[in-house]
């Protein structure tokens, strides 16, 4: 649609209903409830009927959203359709009920009705008669859109304040729970659901399977979501970490960081509300549901979590992030395509993207890799035995030494008091028993002390986490050298806690011939050798 012309043409008097145009309409609920539902189909009943009684336009379809809010479009994926469809040139207007089932955000209305204009396409909000082809459009969309904002903001404080409420008075929040009834403020088990969330349970405690073949499992079973198809990984991962299924009350588990996104963080462990409540019965024991999220928490932290045979993973990674091409800088990564199964190698990244030109470090089968270091370690072990336990000795005094003599909960206290200090400094003012200068020096003064102790909460906190990580390290070392190691069953494992890094350099411009200099983790000696590798 020529938007030029389509203005002069109204200037002179036409209409859009005397334009030949392609109409589509959009609709939009937000929940998926019966009556606004039959709201939807009005309006779906009534964009058709004005569309085919004008016999000028051309009806190119309907794009509806249901159960979705209206302050992001990220989600409406229909909404995103019909842009896609208007920027192909097949809708010159777009009916819709008012400005809040467009877009409740006032950015992406004006960024949307904009867009849509520089694609031909006009936008006619038919309860506000607004069209956006209409001089003074802009100015109108942005006062309505703003209006609709600020209803939603306002809808939202409403909500959170209820929702406070509920959570003051230890009110059930929420209807009913996969494998629970909802009745009179208390949950019953639902004995036909029930046992799917045991079948989850039991099964992923074994450590054996995950959530994709759980689901697989259940769906054979005859259990499936709401829409007839097997519960998702993300559904599981849900139900196995909700604490109500062992019989405790949730609430504050996450919060609403921004109303006009919906995007949800976490909230912080101390204030999360988790306590064990009569009201709830449990339908997995305590040490059931404390070992299933153990094991989902561990899988977690796995550098690729899909894969359940850590061994196999740690196997084909150990070198991973540990070789280092000193031509170029780059890492070495594994080939082991479906030709190098049986005998995989390593190269430096860089020749592998970008061939020969940008570098030509040599190749190494991961077989002879495993040969040199199979050598190395066994050596390391046996020479480096006295070294290292006087390393871990001196680590050990390394952290006794760094840690704090207060803990968190001290500086939270101490916190707690300058606040209660601030308070009575505050009223003090506002009785006039102290001068607006002296209020604000000694407030200064209390604010420089809350933020030097902040910061030194979270410098445990960085400590904390070092520190846990260096005593981890040397836990690993320790068992090392107090148990009969075999080098090559467990060179995985080895490579994993002993090696920090090894660099790989070609001798006079020949990639067969090569150093390689193996750098182990605290600081121990370097070991350096030359190889050939024809």
């Amino acid at each position: 649609m020529d938007i030029k012309k389509a203005r002069v043409d109204l200037r002179l008097g036409k209409t859009i209903y005397d334009m030949p145009l392609k109409v589509a309409y959009y609709a939009r609920v937000s929940t998926d409830k019966d009556d606004q539902l039959n709201s939807l189909e009005n309006q779906q009943n009534y964009f058709e009927e004005m569309i085919r009684e004008n016999k000028n336009w051309i009806f190119v379809g309907g794009y509806i959203d249901e159960g979705i809010s209206g302050t992001a479009v990220k989600n409406r994926i229909e909404f995103l359709n019909m842009i896609e469809a208007s920027s192909a040139g097949k809708i010159d207007l777009i009916l819709t009920k008012e400005i809040s089932r467009f877009s409740r955000n006032t950015v992406d209305s004006i960024k949307y009705t904009e867009y849509l204009l520089k694609q031909g396409t006009i936008v006619y909000f038919i309860s506000d008669n607004l069209n956006t082809i209409g001089e003074d459009a802009e100015f109108r969309l942005t006062i309505m859109s703003s209006l609709a904002q600020d209803e939603v903001r306002k809808l939202s404080e409403r909500v959170k304040f209820g929702i406070n409420r509920m959570i003051k008075d230890r009110k059930l929040i929420g209807g009913n729970l996969t494998g629970y009834y909802k009745k009179d403020g208390k949950y019953e088990i639902n004995e036909k659901e029930a046992p799917l969330i045991r079948y989850l349970f039991e099964t992923y405690a074994t450590g054996k399977v995950g959530f994709k073949k759980i689901g697989e499992e259940l769906a054979k079973m005859g259990y499936l979501n709401s829409k007839g198809e097997p519960y998702s990984q993300t559904s599981m991962a849900k139900f196995l970490t909700n604490p109500r299924y062992k019989g405790y009350y949730t609430a504050r588990l996450t919060e609403v960081e921004d109303y006009k996104t919906h995007k949800k963080k976490k909230v912080d462990k101390v204030n999360q509300i988790i306590e064990k409540d009569d009201r709830i019965p449990a339908i997995v024991s305590e040490e059931l549901w404390d070992k299933a999220n153990a094991l989902h928490e561990k899988r977690k932290k796995l550098p690729s979590r899909h894969i359940l045979n850590q061994q196999e993973f740690i196997e084909k990674s150990k070198y991973t992030c540990k070789i280092r091409c000193m031509h170029c800088g780059a890492i070495y990564i594994r080939n082991g395509g479906s030709n190098r199964q049986s005998n995989p190698t390593w190269s430096c990244k860089t020749y592998k993207v970008s061939g020969k030109k940008y570098c030509e470090s040599p190749i190494i089968k991961e077989s002879y890799l495993d040969k040199v270091m199979i050598g190395i370690i066994d050596e390391f072990i046996s020479n480096k035995k006295n070294y290292l336990d006087n390393v871990i000795s001196e680590y050990k005094n390394i952290i006794e030494r760094n840690c704090e003599k207060k803990s968190r909960e001290d500086y939270y206290r101490e916190i707690d008091i300058l606040n209660k200090q601030k308070d009575k400094l505050l009223d003090l003012s506002l009785k006039g028993m102290i001068s607006d200068t002296e209020f604000k020096k000694r407030n200064d003064n209390f604010n420089s002390q809350i933020f030097e102790i902040e910061n030194k909460i979270k410098s445990i906190k960085n400590k904390d986490e070092e520190m846990k990580i260096l005593e981890d390290k040397l836990k690993e070392l320790s068992n090392v050298l107090t148990k009969k190691v075999n080098v090559k069953e467990e060179l995985a494992q080895l490579i994993n806690i002993l090696v920090e890094r090894i660099e790989i350099t070609k001798i006079n411009n020949d990639r067969k011939h090569l150093k390689m200099a193996v750098y182990f983790n605290l600081h121990t000696d370097i070991i350096d050798m030359e190889l050939d590798i024809h």
